[in-house]
């Protein structure tokens, strides 16, 4: 989002708000907490997830800075709806909310952009929607693969671990790992640890739209 302001507005936002080191599995924001500030990740990767009063646990898709997190929720003025944590060390920089305000109605490309981003958001979860509302676990995965690795083939992330990715498209673990497993005899992926090696991308898209 920055990346559209000059060198004199990233110079002034570096010089009044400093970036700082974060560890790995450290939350950096929580769900319930009023989002006043925007969390931006300069470098590294972290998760959001939101647990339930009954123990159950949504997991949302990690996100690799540089970026910035939950935009919707500093804009709207609300509270965080999930519990932002680090999955590897990371450099973030806390901005003011009034900060975001300003540079949308003063840099039209920044309003742009943020626009784009929040308009993509709004897709993604309707995705994810369509995507829990089908009842083969293949189908979810198959989904979620495509749209996580951007429907090219090559290695994707699974945000921690089978579990992980069970917690975000509404699967349990041994329900993913079937899945995966049935995917891999077909010669669309190759399974690592922690990650998923996509092979075959229009096969995949197949299995999704079958």
């Amino acid at each position: 989002m920055f990346r559209t302001l000059d060198d004199a507005g990233l110079g002034e936002i570096a010089r009044h708000h400093t970036a700082r080191s974060v560890p790995a599995g450290v939350v950096v924001a929580h769900a319930g907490e009023p989002a006043g500030q925007l969390l931006v990740v300069e470098s590294g990767i972290v998760s959001a997830a939101h647990d339930g009063r009954d123990g159950s646990r949504v997991r949302f898709p990690t996100v690799t800075g540089p970026a910035v997190v939950d935009k919707a929720a500093v804009l709207a003025g609300g509270r965080h709806t999930a519990t932002w944590t680090t999955i590897t060390p990371c450099q973030v920089r806390l901005l003011p909310a009034s900060l975001l305000r300003q540079l949308i109605d003063t840099v039209p490309s920044l309003r742009d952009h943020v626009l784009r981003h929040l308009s993509e958001q709004v897709n993604q979860d309707r995705r994810a929607m369509i995507r829990r509302a089908s009842g083969r676990p293949v189908v979810r995965v198959a989904s979620w693969l495509l749209e996580t690795g951007r429907g090219s083939a090559g290695r994707v992330g699974l945000p921690g671990s089978q579990e992980g990715l069970g917690e975000e498209i509404g699967l349990s673990r041994v329900s993913v790992n079937r899945a995966l497993r049935d995917l891999a005899a077909s010669g669309l992926l190759r399974v690592e640890p922690g990650a998923v090696v996509i092979l075959d991308p229009p096969g995949l898209a197949a299995v999704r739209d079958g």
